[in-house]
């Protein structure tokens, strides 16, 4: 790739807000971040020859997102866009017309719409799970949806960078039969000295014995920004013997949660931080990252002093190290104690965890490792069922696992207002997993463990104006909705009962529709009507005589 010429997709741009591979909640970063200065609506230009080959408009996400298919394998990809060119919007908008839907996915074939190198076709924005205007761009290769460095393409888009990445501290891991300081953990912070050296606070001597495992915080800068990155190369050493040798390149799109089983996810729940794991967990999808030939843990079986090193290496060949002594000492404390087998759930295989009134079905890529399920079932009053506990919320899940939810009293003659909601440790139901009724049963999804019930939605969205008035001086109409137990499921829109197109941004719950004067004629009053429907079926409508 690093042969191919380009054309910058923002024309000009001296720094980034997101680098390849950053550490994110729950995934990998699949690409760059363009700052757009702040601002929305800028020209955003195809970066090579091509053809639109993929739109997908969401309101979470990437937003308003684009694929330009290249004709050497690989497919660029621009989100979080707040339009098209007129072309390329009414072949958009005539999809969303037909459907009569706002959110949809359209596939082009390459006779629909070509772009030449350099050509704009769609402006930046701010939509979907974006929190400031940029455009979010990748690289990936077209045959297998393989995310590459767009760095790679440097040559082109000619970012600079001598600033070198810093190491924040290191944490240290007993592996099975493994010890130190006679416990299973220890985390060092990198300090600056008063001679402004920086060294490794470990609070006194770290004795270790038997396996151990390393993991290193660390962050990466760039020239003429404030903003924080993460290195993508990671080497750690043991008296200069290589250990671990981690490259984050060529992910797979389907495996960049995986990131949950790359980081001390446990260490991030509590405190949210980063450590990047050296070694692999066993049933993790990122075998690509690691080398083969190291297996990223090192057993200290010699009563002597071993100096452990890690060096970690941004895009631009900036590098950070930093070493410390930690003392081989056999350990007096007991063997490590066993999970007993019947209260694991295993990796690597399906697996259903079925206890009659609960249950909840595994696929085999579901889990990084074997976890205790520690599954509790406590009464409630509150809900149709009891609370069911299962995992631990420190313990991620790769996909989504089905759940199953027997409904304790099932008395509702509409049984579409049950629905599976996640439950917080004050008993408060948190978010929804949603859920079908099936013989008085619910059974939804989810991908993380955690507190489970039945809960019951009969309560419509909420729906509240914020312009529809004034039209002709500012001609857009735009309200908030929102629901707070199962969810918007969808909503409709007509003026003088004609279906219109609203925009639904869900940061911010707003709901817009930009005014074309095709469909509404002007000087005149029209009756503007709004239904929005939740996942429980709960209907909501909001109706006035608006002018235009």
């Amino acid at each position: 790739m690093s042969n191919w010429s380009v054309y910058s997709p923002v024309g000009v741009a001296t720094t980034l807000s997101g680098s390849f591979a950053e550490m994110r909640r729950n995934h990998f970063h699949g690409g760059l971040d363009f700052r757009t200065d702040g601002q929305e609506n800028k020209p955003i230009y195809a970066i090579d020859d091509g053809f639109v080959s993929y739109i997908s408009i969401s309101r979470t996400g990437y937003g308003k997102v684009a694929f330009i298919t290249h004709p050497n394998g690989y497919t660029s990809v621009y989100a979080h866009l707040n339009g098209f060119v007129p072309k390329l919007d009414s072949i958009i908008k005539s999809k969303q017309y037909s459907e009569k839907k706002f959110e949809i996915e359209l596939s082009l074939d390459s006779s629909k719409f070509q772009v030449k190198k350099g050509e704009q076709f769609a402006i930046s924005g701010n939509t979907g799970a974006s929190g400031g205007p940029h455009l979010h761009f990748e690289i990936r290769k077209t045959d297998g949806y393989i995310l590459e460095n767009p760095l790679e393409l440097n040559k082109d888009f000619q970012f600079s960078d001598s600033r070198n990445p810093r190491i924040m501290g290191i944490k240290l891991y007993a592996m099975k039969n493994g010890h130190i300081n006679d416990k299973e953990e220890k985390k060092c912070r990198v300090i600056v000295t008063k001679d402004r050296t920086r060294k490794v606070q470990t609070g006194g001597p770290i004795y270790v014995w038997g396996e151990v495992g390393l993991s290193v915080k660390a962050n990466d800068y760039m020239d003429g920004t404030s903003f924080v990155y993460s290195p993508r190369i990671l080497k750690a050493y043991v008296d200069n013997q290589l250990i671990s040798d981690i490259c984050i390149d060529n992910i797979k799109y389907a495996d960049t949660r995986a990131l949950n089983s790359f980081i001390d996810y446990k260490q991030w729940a509590n405190t949210g931080e980063f450590f990047m794991k050296s070694f692999k967990d066993k049933n993790s999808p990122l075998h690509n990252l690691y080398n083969p030939e190291f297996k990223g843990t090192y057993t200290f079986n010699e009563e002597r002093d071993y100096t452990i090193r890690y060096e970690v290496i941004d895009d631009f060949g900036n590098t950070d190290e930093i070493s410390f002594v930690v003392t081989g000492k056999k350990s007096t404390l007991a063997q490590q104690c066993s999970v007993e087998e019947s209260q694991l759930i295993k990796c690597g295989e399906g697996v259903f965890f079925d206890k009659g009134t609960f249950g909840m079905h595994f696929p085999p890529n579901a889990l990084y490792t074997d976890v205790e399920h520690k599954f509790r079932c406590d009464s409630s009053l509150r809900f149709c069922s009891p609370i069911y506990s299962i995992g631990d919320a420190q313990t991620p899940l790769h996909t989504m696992s089905d759940v199953s939810i027997k409904i304790e009293h099932d008395t509702l003659p509409d049984p579409d207002k049950y629905y599976i909601t996640k439950v917080n440790e004050n008993n408060l139901p948190t978010y929804a997993v949603g859920g079908k009724y099936i013989n008085g049963v619910m059974v939804g999804k989810t991908n993380t463990f955690g507190r489970f019930a039945v809960a019951v939605d009969k309560t419509p969205p909420s729906i509240a104006p914020v312009h529809t008035n004034k039209l002709r001086n500012i001609p857009y109409i735009r309200l908030k909705i929102y629901d707070g137990q199962s969810g918007i499921d969808s909503y409709d829109a007509y003026i003088d009962g004609k279906w219109v197109l609203f925009e639904y941004d869900a940061k911010s719950r707003n709901l817009t529709y930009w005014i074309d004067n095709r469909e509404i004629e002007q000087n005149k009053t029209h009756l503007f009507e709004l239904i929005v429907k939740d996942r429980c079926g709960n209907v909501a409508k909001f109706t006035k005589n608006i002018y235009y």
